[in-house]
């Protein structure tokens, strides 16, 4: 809605005047403020932005002061050429002196503005503000639309490392470009995607920079307000729970987070045999919809059976096989793991977890508050083990974003 300045000292004129705003024109009597002289006006225009101005001719220099006569005449050059002041989109002049009307209309005019004849006993007036408002109120919901429409982008994805972010942009054979964000410093680069059902979707990818879930949560949250995205990936890395028989995980594998939980939330409790930490983990599920999309991708394209011919053609193909693909709970946390036990209790906890990671539960916990969708696909490039390695990251990084682009291309 608008925000309007009344400067007027008259107060049956200003009261009228609003009855006319609240009422033919519905705007909010909470957005019209009413200044009673040129200094509490320059005050507020110095302040505060707002969609329109209706300026008297005749002005007292600050309140309660006798009217000089000169003074007010002149103020309405010194708004369009001053610089402190914050301009109104649109003035309009509303004098009961007929006089001065005529003398300053051509001084309006040239700036595009008007000035009418404020007669308390015709209403001829209040159809030319009713106008002048539902044009400003239109115009503003056209640009604001505009703007919406320009920052509004189908798919976001996250990346916390900078390796993970080259190999996704280079897993989605696309044609990046980089937009600039004044006052933030990560990288962002939109791209088009055409998926298999004719459909075009607009895409924006942001780097952390840094690895963790506050980056992460961060980052989540910059990306949802300013590119108007409803649903965010994540792609990368992560660490694996080994398991032995029909579900067992390797290099190479792809964790899709069903759920993601913080294995360090809790308190810190004393007792007489000391200091123990209670777990107090708490789990938050994936999107309902996007598992749904998933199953039904996993279940009719079978991407696994394609994965190991697509790193063969980059050269990244360490394994020599076709990945197994884990759609189960993760757990995550702030620091880097590399203890064989320290994993073998999280899955004594919890025999259903696959991956662990330190960005998950930032990113699913910043799409709940705000009530959007996310989706963390990673694959397994070491078991936080003592023989943690870089050796699989290009491979890993790669799978897991060329993994969620066919995901994207075929689902929407």
């Amino acid at each position: 809605m608008i925000r309007i300045l009344i400067m007027d000292d008259d107060t049956d004129k200003t009261t009228r005047i609003k009855s006319v705003l609240t009422g033919m024109c519905m705007v909010n009597a909470d957005n019209i403020e009413i200044a009673r002289s040129l200094n509490s006006g320059r005050q507020k225009l110095s302040k505060n932005l707002y969609d329109l101005l209706l300026l008297d001719l005749v002005l007292p220099v600050s309140d309660n002061d006798p009217i000089e006569p000169g003074k007010s005449e002149d103020f309405i050059n010194e708004l369009y050429r001053i610089g402190r002041f914050k301009k109104p989109i649109y003035v309009i002049g509303l004098s009961q002196y007929e006089d001065k009307v005529v003398a300053n209309t051509g001084k309006y005019e040239k700036k595009l503005w008007k000035l009418i004849h404020y007669d308390l006993q015709k209403d001829d007036w209040e159809q030319i503000l009713q106008n002048a408002v539902e044009s400003i109120v239109s115009t503003k919901e056209q640009l604001l639309t505009s703007l919406h429409n320009k920052n509004k982008y189908n798919v976001g994805i996250i990346c916390a490392l900078s390796e993970e972010f080259e190999q996704m942009k280079i897993a989605s054979g696309l044609d990046w470009k980089k937009v600039a964000i004044e006052g933030i410093s990560n990288d962002f680069f939109e791209a088009d995607l055409r998926t298999e059902l004719g459909h075009t979707l607009k895409i924006i990818a942001g780097r952390n920079n840094m690895p963790g879930m506050q980056a992460t949560s961060v980052m989540a949250s910059c990306m949802f307000s300013l590119f108007n995205i409803e649903t965010l990936f994540m792609t990368g890395i992560c660490a694996g729970f080994k398991k032995e028989g029909i579900d067992s995980i390797d290099f190479g594998d792809i964790f899709i987070a069903e759920s993601e939980y913080d294995y360090g939330s809790g308190k810190l409790c004393e007792s007489a045999d000391g200091t123990f930490f209670k777990k107090n983990p708490k789990m938050l599920e994936c999107d309902f919809d996007l598992k749904g999309k998933m199953n039904t991708f996993m279940e009719e394209r079978h991407p696994e059976n394609l994965i190991s011919r697509v790193l063969d053609t980059k050269n990244l193909n360490l394994m020599k096989k076709n990945p197994s693909i884990h759609f189960k709970p993760g757990a995550c946390g702030s620091y880097v793991v590399a203890n064989k036990g320290f994993m073998r209790d999280l899955l004594k906890e919890n025999q259903k977890l696959r991956g662990l990671d330190m960005e998950g539960y930032g990113l699913y916990m910043t799409a709940h508050i705000l009530g959007k969708k996310c989706m963390m696909i990673k694959s397994i490039s070491d078991f936080a083990d003592s023989d943690k390695g870089d050796t699989y990251h290009k491979m890993c990084s790669y799978s897991s974003a060329w993994f969620l682009f066919e995901f994207l291309k075929y689902t929407y």
